[in-house]
């Protein structure tokens, strides 16, 4: 085996196992996702909710500032109002999954 040139540094600091505990406990998961959590920086009982369940209101850009969005929100409306089928498409990562499911439960 190549012997590595580089000296790597972990990110990850150690937190004690108290904090761990009492995050898990309060929170209601797991000692593993809270040590996950506090090696993103998620230190708190406030920051780590914010992450699993965030603020839409604050954390995402108006829709309207998208190209043709008012044209597209007319369209949808148009084919509400004349019984047509409306198609959904997105991508595969998790956040456009997130957002068709929220789309289709909250519009139709």
């Amino acid at each position: 085996m190549i012997k590595s040139h580089k000296e790597w540094h972990s990110a990850m600091e150690q937190y004690d196992e108290e904090k761990i505990t009492q995050l898990s406990q309060q929170l209601q998961y797991s000692p593993l996702f809270i040590s996950l959590c506090l090696q993103r920086g998620l230190d708190s009982e406030e920051k780590i909710k914010q992450f699993v369940c965030p603020d839409d209101t604050k954390t995402i850009n108006d829709p309207f500032l998208m190209h043709d969005m008012q044209n597209a929100v007319e369209r949808i409306h148009q084919a509400i109002e004349m019984g047509e089928r409306v198609t959904v498409y997105g991508d595969y990562d998790a956040g456009a999954t997130r957002s068709q499911v929220k789309s289709l439960r909250t519009s139709f």
